[in-house]
């Protein structure tokens, strides 16, 4: 057995993420033809011939309605159809090199397992620890994802719901949101048509975690959504509805590269692992037949990123 064949035999079925993730799923859906040899005949099912082999219309048609109706839409543009019939086209290409290595096939599991093995064996192979320069780079270009949000200074306002019916605490809190834009205290409002924070926050910046700890997720989502002297509408949460205002935001904090090593070499290896994929399937199609069949998508080549 090559030494190809080994790495794929032994690969860990490790899926790239991002845009080939849609490829994979689709592989359960495909029917594969092939134009009859020698006569150069597209086949009238397929909307795309790759070295010869048929992805049908009928393929396309079903990734592309599941595709819309998660998007809550009706259907795609050609453009968006096109991007789609691009990655079903990688992974007919991914398909064929596993084949080429003797791994066998059936209909749908190990179509599956083949692409996945060949992805691995395609990039893993290669793959390395980081060295600490090559993750401190890493982190100084894209470490953004990393930050942490700075501490806010903030008033809260909760009209709970219980000892009040839901829809007049939702008014209530309605109520507090207008007055706390016209200029109002939260805190005041709190009291009068509420329920006071007690005991109250600490003067001063309190850090996300801590507003988390003790007033929920919920309630820092919606102040992460606002700019500083902004007040946001009413926000259900368990024990009621709560109306909060960000007085100030301190900036964001990024930790050391030793507080997240972990998170940056996962998300360097990840990197390198769909870079190395895209080099790959990039060099499947340089050497590769490609014809795409439909003429509106053909033409969707030109939209296409």
């Amino acid at each position: 057995m090559s030494e190809a064949r080994t790495r794929v035999a032994h690969a860990s079925r490790w899926l790239v993420a991002g845009a080939l993730a849609g490829a994979v799923i689709a592989a359960v859906t495909l029917v594969r033809g092939r134009a009859p040899e020698g006569t150069g005949a597209v086949p009238a099912e397929a909307v795309a011939l790759v070295n010869g082999h048929a992805i049908t219309r009928d393929a396309l048609a079903r990734y592309t309605g599941a595709m819309a109706r998660e998007r809550g839409r009706i259907d795609l543009d050609p453009a968006e159809q096109r991007r789609i019939l691009d990655r079903l086209i990688d992974e007919e290409l991914l398909l064929q090199y596993g084949i080429a290595l003797g791994l066998d096939r059936s209909e749908p599991n190990a179509r599956r397992a083949i692409v996945s093995a060949v992805v691995d064996s395609l990039t893993t192979a290669t793959m390395r620890e980081p060295e600490r320069a090559e993750l401190e780079g890493f982190y100084r270009e894209r470490g953004q994802p990393f930050a942490r949000s700075g501490p806010l200074q903030v008033e809260l306002a909760l009209v709970p719901v219980g000892a009040i019916a839901e829809d007049q605490a939702k008014r209530r809190a309605g109520e507090i949101a207008q007055r706390a834009r016209a200029g109002e205290s939260l805190t005041a409002l709190a009291g009068e048509l509420g329920e006071a924070i007690d005991p109250p926050l600490p003067p001063g910046p309190t850090t996300n975690d801590a507003l988390r700890d003790r007033f929920g997720g919920i309630v820092v989502q919606a102040l992460a959504r606002l700019a500083p002297g902004e007040t946001s509408d009413p926000v259900r949460a368990m024990d009621g509805y709560w109306v909060v205002r960000v007085v100030a935001r301190e900036p964001d904090v990024t930790p050391p590269l030793d507080d997240v090593l972990d998170a940056v070499r996962q998300a360097w290896t990840q990197h390198e692992h769909d870079a190395r994929l895209q080099e790959e399937i990039a060099a499947l199609r340089e050497a590769a037949s490609v014809e795409i069949a439909d003429p509106e998508l053909a033409a969707g080549a030109a939209n296409a990123p």
